[in-house]
């Protein structure tokens, strides 16, 4: 049996305040079993290519995220929507809030990220954040149209939890970033920040930016 797959580039510009261009590429796949054991069955879809995004700054990231979050992915579904004038999927993640970093968030946030599985077709996209249900995260989120919550910068704003053997939690790198291109000039991406960093000190950088942004406002 055979595995239809098939990529597509599709460019998004993210927000004025980040000022990056990225091109995520979608790999949209038709899920056919390749071997079959009883009632399992193993699925073959071929990896897309990376996408291409600038890196950000924190200072970008806070500036452009309505709040920041450490939040556990507790459930999702996901579902065909036209974005750009073409029908892709998509899955809402419901995120249980377990430390606020900064804005108001609530209790609970329905997170929407590109991807997903819908009945038997499949859409991966590179650069996109990716959630997995039971995982924990530090989140920088954003309002987009029609008030949905995204992750600012995709997968830039996503930063898995990581808990070493000692107990001590860690931020760690977002499964599929892409290819990111350094920024000219001396400013140090975000990820350079805080990827490797204890989980407190992370938060005291985020709220330390936060507070510098207000007061340029």
């Amino acid at each position: 049996m055979s595995c239809r797959t098939f990529g597509i580039a599709l460019g998004l510009v993210l927000p004025a305040a980040l000022g990056v261009w990225v091109t995520p590429l979608v790999s949209s796949t038709s899920l056919s079993p390749l071997v079959s054991s009883g009632p399992l069955s193993v699925l073959a879809p071929r990896t897309a290519e990376a996408s291409v995004s600038v890196a950000v700054t924190l200072e970008q990231l806070v500036e452009s995220s309505a709040f920041v979050v450490v939040a556990r992915a507790e459930e999702q579904r996901s579902q065909w929507e036209e974005i750009g004038g073409s029908r892709r999927i998509v899955t809402y993640t419901r995120l249980s809030v377990g430390q606020t970093v900064t804005g108001e968030p609530g209790k609970d946030v329905w997170v929407r990220t590109l991807g997903g599985v819908v009945d038997r077709v499949g859409q991966q996209v590179s650069g996109e954040a990716t959630l997995k249900t039971g995982t924990e995260s530090l989140l920088f989120l954003r309002r987009a149209s029609g008030g949905m919550v995204v992750v600012s910068a995709m997968a830039q704003g996503h930063f898995p939890l990581v808990r070493k053997a000692d107990g001590e939690v860690r931020l760690g790198s977002s499964p599929d970033v892409g290819e990111v291109l350094e920024r000219p000039g001396p400013s140090i991406a975000a990820r350079e920040l805080l990827v490797g960093q204890p989980l407190g000190e992370a938060v005291k950088a985020i709220q330390v930016a936060r507070k510098a942004v207000d007061a340029k406002r």
